[in-house]
């Protein structure tokens, strides 16, 4: 059936984009760990492009279940495609796809935030102040260890 075919090539095509957007978070996930800043700047650009590919397939999907008149989620439509045609399983893989992109998303996110907080601890140190957040002694009184050297005194 034609409406089955189409369903398919639509879903493979999420596929094939959700699977791009994964590498390019990957890459992006390797350029941060090594501090490549060219690596990381290059794998930008290709999750940006990707992430593009995957909303463009996305748009496509939903233009069809729409024409075709079917609930939103393929796996679930209300319509009975030919023994599937591999629907269900395509429309779990776009899903797990992305759960793994936006997992990975995360931990980028984590990894940028820690290599900021670093950074700005180091500028810190430069301008005289606080290396660290406030500790804490054994009586609970707070403690900071503040340094008085500028960056004038190195």
């Amino acid at each position: 059936m034609l409406s089955d075919r189409e369903l398919a090539q639509a879903l493979d095509a999420q596929v094939d984009a959700m699977q791009a957007v994964l590498l390019a978070l990957e890459s992006e996930r390797d350029a941060l760990a090594r501090r490549d800043g060219d690596a990381l700047l290059d794998a930008v650009s290709r999750k940006a492009a990707s992430l593009a590919g995957a909303d463009d397939a996305d748009q496509r999907r939903r233009a069809l279940l729409e024409r075709l008149g079917l609930a939103e989620r393929p796996g679930r439509a209300g319509r009975s495609f030919s023994a599937d045609g591999g629907i269900g399983q395509r429309w779990q893989q776009v899903l797990a796809l992305t759960q793994q992109c936006r997992a990975l998303n995360d931990a980028n996110g984590q990894l940028i935030r820690g290599q900021r907080r670093r950074v700005e601890g180091t500028l810190r140190v430069l301008h005289g102040e606080p290396a660290a957040a406030a500790e804490y002694g054994p009586a609970g009184e707070q403690r900071t260890h503040r340094t008085q050297r500028s960056r004038a005194a190195v």
